[in-house]
Parts: structure tokens; C-alpha cells; sequence
């Protein structure tokens, strides 16, 4: 009876804390608000600022960051700045995707008005804002690692 009350507590012990880990790794990739994109676009202005909306279950999404994550090392982050926002509701899973794809730029995730505020109906969409914050090009679809290379150089100039 004594070794099933222990056996039962450890077991209970173990299950509250893998509990807790998996909410604090999935806690680890901060929330963005469209609020927040607006301030996060504005704080770096003088940059080019290129933002990616994808989800890890998107094919699409999935074929493009690659050759995002390429681009990023080919600009410098004082003239560029990269951020890709998940719409993904699980949390877990998208920290493991994070984790897997080594991302060398920021991840958030977004809240609903993300895609009510820009207007996102499909994924994966791309922003990308000139060095003046302004909204230069907004649509959905795969982007092309040598046609992003090409906006960059063209608002860089």
C-alpha cells in the first residue's frame, strides 16, 4: 500500500512537471500583436523590414524559410531586419519547429489581430516596409529568395 502512495506521487510529481515544462518552453517565443507589428516596424525605421506570416503545418511556408534564413545572413542587420510571425496555435509545436530550423532571426506568434489588421487571409504573406516604415509590397504566396534579394537592394539604395 506505502510503495503504491509513492509510486503514485512520483508519478504525479513527474507529470506536473513535464506539464510545466512544455508550457514553459512553449512560453518561450514571445506574442505579437498587429499593434505590435505597427511598433516593431517603427522602432526599426532606417531599416529595411521584411516580415514572413507562416504556420508549420503550411507546405509552402515550410519551402520558403529556408532560403529566408539564407538571406539573412547576406545583409546586415543594421541595414535589414527579418522577423517571421507563426500563426500556429500550438505552441509546443511550433517551439520545436523553431528549435529544429535553427532560425537566425526573431519568431513570434501572433495573436488574431495580426491577420485581421494586415488583412491575412492565406499563408504564407509577406511584408516588406522600406527604410521609412512605409508599406512597400503585402501579399500572400511564396516569396523567392532572389526576388526578396532584389527588394532589399532596391530599398537599400
Amino acid at each position: 500500500m506505502r510503495r503504491c502512495i509513492h509510486l503514485c506521487t512520483f508519478f504525479l510529481a513527474l507529470m506536473l512537471t513535464l506539464s510545466l515544462s512544455l508550457k514553459a518552453q512553449a512560453a518561450e517565443i514571445p506574442s505579437i500583436s498587429g499593434q505590435g507589428v505597427l511598433d516593431l516596424v517603427k522602432a526599426n525605421k532606417g531599416k529595411v523590414v521584411f516580415i514572413n506570416v507562416f504556420a508549420t503545418w503550411c507546405p509552402p511556408c515550410r519551402e520558403e524559410l529556408p532560403g529566408i534564413k539564407k538571406i539573412r545572413t547576406k545583409y546586415p542587420e543594421d541595414k535589414v531586419l527579418i522577423v517571421s510571425i507563426s500563426v500556429d496555435e500550438n505552441k509546443g509545436k511550433l517551439k520545436n519547429f523553431v528549435d529544429k530550423m535553427q532560425f537566425n532571426y526573431p519568431v513570434y506568434v501572433a495573436d488574431d489581430s495580426v491577420s485581421q489588421l494586415f488583412g491575412i487571409s492565406s499563408i504564407p504573406f509577406n511584408m516588406l516596409y522600406d527604410r521609412n516604415g512605409k508599406l512597400v509590397a503585402a501579399e500572400a504566396g511564396m516569396l523567392d529568395e532572389d526576388d526578396l534579394a532584389q527588394g532589399f537592394d532596391e530599398f537599400l539604395k
